[in-house]
Parts: structure tokens; sequence; C-alpha cells
């Protein structure tokens, strides 16, 4: 609850609803889309070498049928989230193995049409550009790789629609669900992807900022720290005294957390960080510096209550100078929120907040002249000062690995009859082995295991999916 401005007992005086608010202000992000032109179809063009496999025709199918899903979800006026996870989940694991089954068997995955999927982005979303600028690709790996970012964007979005429920709990769940597909697409699957390809320039320049490894890295971060906020506000929102010196130790975290998602996007991915909408780097830059402040009210008031009453007050004094606007661009403090800026919404709360502190801070002086007399350092001493912690962990993301579908061409009568099939994603198998055609794929883990198989793919693949990404 907001109290008053007269304290009658400062150190039992209750933290103000604005400390709640500002602890758990976070971003909602746009989800990548799926161009409405988009009229692809893997049954259409898997055709022929599918036909003679039910169970390859029943995957191209449900293929087909989860991502009509998700286009309708998308093209809906309000996008609900819970629904677009749920088939992203379920189309994300039969995307992957139609991507595998052209690895295992590259002689015999033969396309009847071209697939071409177009993507816009969702991170690089910019208010003041609201046109969708859609990314084409034919390489299946850029299908997955865009629908898994999508999934994390969806499940951050049902975080914050819990954050705005009050559900703080299931929000922290959500946002390190979130952070663990970022971590899986950061660490696993991009790395694997671009080895090897020698037009890596090209592509930072040209590709969408969810299929760069630096962006997801940095977005691990950014969730991590959303999920840390979600753990502060849940302290907070509980009756009684919390504990404040953890508080303080959590919101020096999240600072912390929120600086490395800065210089991870600026370190590795520059491009994509200019491409990103300003008002939201300027809500990261007033987050970074309100965790800050948040930290040091947590620790006055776990000072306070510990009767270190002079360290306690120096602590106030530089929250409150931590959450002062800044006078110049580079300056300390809080950025100026501008009339037409998203923060106007937080503006009501910052000014809560700093009466409060100042109300607080008089209460204290005033108790500490006349009772306590207590030296007041011009700062905190080291010793006394913040330990940052992060204290929540990733939720890890695992893709369900289906075995290989197999895939058969016709006799070369029939075959004469196709119009000129092509083959799909990997040249890598020059091998002319009849063997290879119309017999079953290894298993996943039989493949995994088979070492030269392992040659063959993983270096050629990688380069050939950098070519498939930039044709056309």
């Amino acid at each position: 609850m907001i109290m008053s401005d007269n304290f009658i007992d400062a150190s039992s005086a209750s933290h103000p609803d604005s400390v709640l608010r500002l602890s758990s202000a976070v971003h909602r992000f746009a989800i990548p889309f799926i161009n409405p032109k988009d009229q692809i179809s893997f049954e259409t063009s898997f055709n022929t070498c599918s036909k003679n496999h039910s169970n390859t025709i029943a995957a191209m199918q449900q293929a087909d049928n989860r991502r009509r899903e998700i286009k309708a979800a998308m093209a809906s006026g309000k996008v609900i989230h819970t629904s677009l996870s749920t088939s992203l989940k379920e189309y994300i694991p039969v995307v992957n193995q139609i991507l595998l089954s052209c690895k295992f068997q590259p002689e015999v995955a033969r396309l009847d049409r071209h697939l071409v999927f177009s993507w816009s982005s969702g991170i690089e979303y910019n208010k003041y550009n609201k046109s969708k600028e859609f990314s084409d690709s034919e390489a299946l790996m850029f299908e997955l790789v865009l629908s898994i970012a999508t999934y994390a964007l969806s499940e951050s979005n049902i975080g914050c629609d819990s954050c705005v429920d009050g559900d703080f709990p299931k929000a922290s769940r959500q946002f390190a669900k979130a952070a663990g597909i970022f971590q899986y697409l950061g660490e696993d699957v991009l790395p694997n992807w671009m080895a090897n390809s020698a037009q890596h320039a090209e592509l930072e320049n040209e590709t969408l900022a969810e299929t760069r490894v630096g962006v997801c890295l940095a977005m691990q971060h950014l969730y991590m720290a959303m999920a840390q906020q979600m753990a502060v506000a849940t302290v907070l929102a509980k009756p009684g005294t919390p504990n404040y010196a953890l508080l303080g130790k959590l919101s020096s975290g999240i600072a912390a957390e929120l600086e490395t998602f800065v210089t991870t996007f600026r370190s590795k991915s520059p491009v994509h960080l200019s491409r990103i909408d300003p008002s939201f780097l300027t809500l990261i830059t007033f987050l970074i510096n309100i965790q800050h402040s948040l930290g040091l009210y947590f620790l006055g008031r776990s000072l306070w209550l510990n009767c270190e009453y002079g360290v306690a007050i120096a602590a106030i004094s530089e929250a409150t100078v931590a959450a002062r606007t800044r006078t110049t661009p580079t300056g300390r403090g809080l950025p100026e929120i501008e009339s037409t800026s998203p923060l106007q919404s937080l503006s009501p709360e910052l000014s809560n907040y700093r009466k409060h502190m100042v109300s607080l801070l008089q209460s204290w002086e005033k108790d500490n002249m006349l009772v306590y007399f207590n030296k007041v350092p011009p700062s905190v001493p080291a010793d006394k000062a913040l330990k940052p912690i992060r204290m929540k962990k990733v939720e890890e993301y695992c893709l369900d690995i289906k075995d290989p579908l197999p895939f058969s061409l016709p006799g070369v009568c029939d075959e004469q009859e196709v119009s000129s099939p092509t083959k799909v994603e990997s040249k890598t198998s020059e091998s002319t082995d009849e063997s290879s055609k119309g017999t079953n794929p290894p298993s996943y883990d039989d493949a995994m295991n088979n070492s030269s198989f392992q040659q063959q793919v993983d270096c050629d693949l990688a380069r050939e999916l950098q070519d498939k990404l930039n044709s056309e």
C-alpha cells in the first residue's frame, strides 16, 4: 500500500505499491509472422518421394495442418498465445523430423514444388515502421529456427499476461522457459547451422534477428532478468515484512543481467541492435537504473531493521540519487521520459517512489538525530555494498527428436513422368548406391552414432543450407 508522507514508525513503514510495480515492469515483444501469401504445402512438395509411405504422408499432412493453425492464430486480430504455443509445440518436432529425413536420405529427398518459407521478425518490430518486411528462404532450417523463436516469444507473452494478472510465480516460470528456448537456439541449433558459412558477413546484414547467435544469447539474459523480476514481485506481493537483504541482492542481480543483455547484443549483433525500436532500448536503460535504485532502497531497509541507522540513511540517499532523471544522455540516473514514450505509464509510479524515499529519508534522519546518533557515511561502505545474485535458473528446452521418415523414388519409367523433382536441403552425398533408394532411413540414434555419417552431414550440409538461405 502507498503510505502517507508522515510515518509514525519509520522502521516498520511498508513499501509502497509503486515499488512492486516498478520492480515488475517488463517488455512485451511482438512475435514473428508467417507471410499471409505463403501457400506452401509439405504434402504437395514431397508427393513423389513420400507417396509410397503412409507414415510419411501422415507426417506431411500433420505439418501442413499445424502450420495452417499457426497462420490462423497469427492472422487473428489479437493473438491468443496459449493456442499459438500449443500449435508450435506440435509443429516444431514434425518440421525437425522432415529436416532430419532430408539429411539422412539426400539422394531420394526430392521436391515436386519448391518450398519457400517467408517470415517477418518480431524482435526487429519497430513502432516507427509497422509494415512487416518478410525474409524468404528455401532452407527447412530457416523454418525450424523461426518456429522455435516464435515459440519462445509466444511463451514470453504468456508470461506478460500472467504478470498483468498478478500471477508472478507463473510469469517467472514462463520467462525462464523463454530463456531456455533462446539458449537452445543460441548454443545448439544456430552454431551448427552457421558453421563453415562463407557468407557470414552477408548473413549478418540480411537475415532476421531471430536467426543470429548473438541475438538469441542476448535474449536469454533478458528473459532471465525478467524471470528474476517476477521472483522479486512475488516476495513484495506477500503480506508482512519481506527479506529486504535478499531483495536488494536480487534487484542488483537483475540490473547485472540486463547489462549483460545489452553488452552481448551490442558486441555480437550490432546490426540487429540498430533495428530494434528505440523506445525498447530506452526502457532497458530505465530498468537497469531503477533496479540499481531499488537494490539500494532494499539494502537501506535491511540495514535499518538491523539497527545500522547511519549506513541505512546513506543507502537511501544513494537510491534517491539513482532514481533522478539524468541531466546528460550519458550521465547517471534515469533517461528522460518523453510525452510520447511508453514509459509514461510508469511516470506516476516513479513519482510515488521518489516521494516515498524522500519522506522515508526525512523520517530516518530525524530519528537518527534525536535518538540513535549514528554517523552517516557519504556513501555505503564496501563491506556493506550489495553483492548481486542470480537466483533463477534457465528452464532447459529439449526438442522432441523423432526418427527420420522413409522416402523413396519411383522406378525409372515412373520417374520420367515426374516433372523434374529437385533435391531438398543437401547435395552432400554423390552416391548412386541403389540400396539407399526405397529403404528405411537409419534411426536418429544410429545415425548420430555413425562417425562417417556425421562427417558427411555436419560440415557439408551446413554450407549447403547457407547457400539455400541466400538463393533467389
